[in-house]
């Protein structure tokens, strides 16, 4: 050990203790890389961050560095989308709670669904026979119309009220098919996903997914951009992406809305997706969030996680 770096380790220790007997002791790096200790912030070096240590030299509080208005208005973004995640989150759970109570088994969501197709197949049934037997009486009122017409003889207002009555039941059937048919459309497509998200939750953590609030996030989201609609393959997309990252466990995941796990360790990341609409254009927005630490502040900080966004963001490309 040369007498210079002596020298500076004892005034180090003297410092520590000098600053651990007035109660505080502050640590931070300036803008030239320099680390420095005191009992006191120089109002030059208030906005950076600094840490709290205790006697021992340990790291007992953090304050963050001042925000810029870029930062504010992008965390203001963040709670925003945390927002929205929690109502979408409820909503599903909710609809969850529902067919779970509901049903024992994917046998169970067929056999209702069957019980329902089996009473729209007689309605139909019934209302086509009712229309051949409405389309014949109309037939038969406008054949009287025609007679009268073709004798020359004014069409008696009893003629005219009854095709027009004929018309209007003839009419009121085919919109019931219509409707039935429609019911019946929507039935099949309700059976699809109620099954298919019957067989998601079978696969799910038991325990009761959240949004990860109480961690901190990384101040960049990742936003692709639907090309359609439904954007139903680029969805399926970013799940694939998060569920290949390594250390990650999807915790739940619905047609709007992933969630892993909440990060524990310091080297750990929540990841989320959320299929918004914001009137023009349906996206996806994917979030990082990292264990309230300073070691998660340093994750959601490095250069890992600012490539994790970048390739999320070039999976339309």
């Amino acid at each position: 050990m040369t007498k210079n770096t002596f020298l500076i380790l004892i005034i180090a220790v003297l410092t520590l203790s000098n600053a651990a007997y007035a109660g505080k002791l502050y640590r931070w790096v300036d803008a030239n890389g320099k680390v420095s200790f005191s009992d006191k912030v120089p109002p030059k070096e208030s906005k950076r961050e600094r840490d709290l240590l205790n006697e021992k030299g340990r790291v007992i509080a953090t304050k963050d560095a001042a925000k810029t208005p870029e930062q504010i208005q992008q965390l203001k973004k963040i709670n925003d989308l945390q927002a929205v995640k929690e109502k979408l989150l409820q909503e599903q759970l909710a609809h969850d709670s529902a067919l779970l109570n509901t049903f024992q088994s994917e046998a169970d969501i067929e056999a209702l669904a069957k019980s329902k197709f089996a009473m729209l197949d007689s309605h139909i049934t019934i209302a086509m026979g009712q229309s051949e037997t409405l389309k014949n009486q109309l037939i038969s009122h406008q054949q009287a119309a025609a007679n009268f017409e073709r004798h020359g003889k004014k069409i008696p207002e009893k003629t005219v009220s009854n095709i027009q009555s004929a018309q209007g039941q003839f009419d009121k059937n085919k919109n019931e098919i219509t409707s039935f048919k429609l019911q019946k459309k929507i039935l099949e497509e309700q059976l699809s996903k109620d099954t298919l998200r019957f067989k998601t939750l079978t696969t799910l953590s038991k325990e009761t997914p959240k949004i990860n609030s109480e961690t901190i996030p990384n101040l960049v989201l990742g936003e692709l951009v639907c090309k359609d609609i439904n954007c139903q393959d680029l969805w399926q997309k970013a799940c694939d992406f998060v569920a290949q990252q390594e250390n990650t466990n999807i915790a739940f995941i619905s047609d709007n809305l992933l969630l892993t796990t909440t990060p524990t360790f310091s080297n750990a990341m929540g990841l989320s997706l959320t299929k918004i609409n914001d009137g023009k254009h349906t996206k996806i927005l994917f979030d990082v969030r990292c264990a309230n630490s300073k070691g998660g502040k340093e994750t959601c900080q490095s250069e890992k996680t600012t490539r994790l966004i970048e390739e999320f963001d070039r999976l339309d490309d």
